[in-house]
């Protein structure tokens, strides 16, 4: 699921008696909300005669509009109102098609700042039991666009208070606990929540996330909790996911770690074995406070055999789960055999849609389409449309160019310069200033003063087509980037990038030139984010740390499996991001952080 929520909520009008509308010019916060000088009332039949409807008829026609996917034609008719001279009622019916509208075009702050007037707050109490239901909902819904969780719990207890039978009251609770699941450990753990509910949920969430790797250990947590809040609504009415069986004894006895251990592959493989065993050790401290087994783990080495000769003798050695391979082309061969006699989790995974449904295979592995996607998606919803991609020229920067081209191209955007770096640049002004026709426009003030024969100041200008870049590289191209952009008349420009740009180790000197960058984030490489903070060596390349928190994670995935499998709405929250499976692939939702005065903070 990606982190920017496009919110869509089914408009509501009551009938209810006209009013008089008292014709005043709108006041400048709604000119700003609603203006579009390109739109005319004859636009729709529904506009005609917009100056002798009442208040009550242009509300009607605006959710009608709005209900359709007009949301422009439906904003240009809110926007004649005088939301001062609305009755209570009519005032309650603006403000919900206003912040849907805003949803719709991805303006969830400005849904938000509707939802949160005053007068709308005050009013809320006096609402029948199924507007209120409606307006939690959006409020809930909006909350998340946002990435205020603690309104969205809010929002939801608010409701499950309304909700009578106890089908209703477990679906609501199922939707406070996937919010749960989708928190940073720091928030779950803060001790100056008010009010009872609220601070019962965020203490079962976090009880729970700390033993995310004993997922058969859940039921007695849970049954401890109970124990401890009583008379709170969940130990009442328990989410789905203590109440099912779930959580058996899946957990494997013996676990076959298959790595190549030599040659070129020896460093990369004992980094992602490091970063398995610190997830085993750490686990391991939790157990030895409960008597919780452990399996064990035996490592199988691929250099110099074939996959499957490998495989077959972890099978043969009696081992129940399989993590690996990690090279490209033993991932590819181990598919070609078909189903599989045990539970398989690669450490690399096919980019080029290769998902099947191979009995007990499941794909992992630290694919840059996750993220690019969720960069897409992201740029699409704030209303970018043309776009400057910067790689690196390389077969992964390749591969991620061709991705996004593809993909972006699809959702109806367009690439409009596509630069491929070789990675021996230094000087990234020289290599930038064609594709931003800053060459051009140094060649028009050159034409310019001998055509005048004169001494004549001239700036250049970049090219106006651009609206958004995109940038793939480690932080020391990265940060080499960003300046030359600034140089070339492009420091207006929004950056976006991928995890590769930061290295999780704070260093404001040098991150000072990333100031204002965007970029999507493994969990792991933000603070606060997990229960206890990965600690890869801090010398290792940003890469590697990423290959540490691949190993993590694939531990976790298989203690997790059977659950990953029965929940999709539950993601796991991984070290490398949100994890959920999908098509036989485990596929990565990341965080979103930005660089502000050399430091990268979360941000929604």
């Amino acid at each position: 699921m990606p982190l920017f929520v496009v919110v869509s909520i089914l408009a509501f009008i009551g009938g209810c008696a006209p009013t008089t509308s008292v014709q005043k010019t709108p006041n400048a916060s709604e000119l700003a909300l609603f203006s579009d000088a390109d739109l005319r009332y004859q636009s729709d039949p529904l506009l005609n005669d917009i100056d002798q409807m009442s208040d009550q008829q242009k509300i009607s026609n605006a959710e009608i509009l709005s209900a359709s996917g007009q949301i422009k034609t439906s904003n240009k008719i809110l926007s004649t109102i005088n939301t001062q001279n609305l009755s209570n009622r009519h005032f309650i019916d603006f403000t919900l098609i206003a912040a849907e509208n805003y949803s719709a075009l991805f303006h969830v702050k400005l849904a938000a700042k509707q939802l949160n007037q005053p007068r709308f707050k005050a009013l809320f109490g006096r609402q029948g039991t199924e507007l209120k239901q409606k307006i939690l909902n959006l409020q809930a819904d909006v909350a998340f666009a946002n990435g205020n969780y603690y309104q969205v719990l809010k929002a939801l207890i608010t409701l499950s208070r309304l909700a009578k039978r106890k089908s209703h009251i477990r679906d609501i609770h199922d939707r406070i606990w996937s919010m749960t699941s989708r928190m940073p450990y720091r928030q779950l753990e803060q001790t100056n929540i008010k009010g009872f509910v609220l601070s019962g949920w965020l203490d079962l969430a976090a009880n729970s996330r700390r033993y995310l790797a004993h997922p058969d250990e859940q039921n007695s947590i849970y049954s401890q909790w109970r124990r401890e809040w009583k008379g709170h609504p969940a130990s009442k009415v328990s989410p789905s996911f203590f109440g099912s069986s779930t959580f058996w004894s899946s957990n494997p006895d013996q676990i076959a770690l298959l790595l190549p251990l030599q040659d070129d592959y020896y460093t990369p493989s004992q980094t992602l074995i490091q970063g398995f065993m610190s997830a085993y050790y750490d686990t391991m401290n939790l157990a030895s406070k409960k008597s919780l087994s452990l399996p064990e783990v035996r490592l199988y080495d691929t250099s110099t055999r074939p996959i499957m000769d490998v495989y077959n003798q972890a099978v043969d050695d009696g081992m129940d789960m399989v993590i690996g391979p990690l090279r490209q082309s033993e991932v590819e061969n181990l598919m070609s055999t078909g189903d599989l006699p045990l539970p398989t989790l690669t450490l690399n995974r096919l980019d080029n849609n290769q998902l099947t449904d191979i009995e007990n295979l499941f794909q992992f592995g630290l694919s840059t389409v996750d993220e690019l996607t969720q960069i897409a998606d992201r740029a699409w919803g704030k209303g970018h449309k043309h776009i400057l991609m910067i790689a690196p020229e390389n077969s992964w920067g390749k591969r991620s160019s061709e991705f996004f081209t593809q993909y972006w191209a699809s959702k109806g955007g367009n690439l409009t310069e596509n630069v491929l770096y070789p990675l021996t640049v230094n000087d990234f002004t020289k290599l930038l200033k064609k594709p931003l026709h800053i060459d051009l426009s140094e060649q028009r003030g050159l034409a310019i003063k001998r055509f005048i024969n004169s001494r004549v100041n001239y700036t250049a200008r970049r090219r106006q087509d651009i609206d958004l870049v995109v940038m793939l590289g480690y932080p020391l191209k990265a940060r080499q980037i960003k300046p030359a952009l600034d140089f070339l008349y492009a420091s207006k420009v929004p950056v976006i990038g991928t995890s590769h740009i930061y290295n999780g180790v704070e260093q404001v000197g040098l991150d000072r030139d990333l100031s204002g960058v965007e970029f999507s984030s493994m969990p792991w490489a933000l603070s606060g984010q997990l229960p206890v903070d990965l600690k890869p060596d801090t010398q290792l390349h940003t890469a590697y740390k990423q290959l540490f928190a691949l190993g993590h994670d694939s531990f976790l995935i298989a203690r997790n499996l059977h659950s990953i499998e029965k929940s999709q709405s539950l993601p796991i929250f991984g070290s490398t991001g949100l994890l959920s499976l999908k098509d036989g692939a485990i596929t990565r939702e990341q965080k979103w952080a930005k660089f502000e005065r050399g430091k990268a903070i979360e941000i929604h």
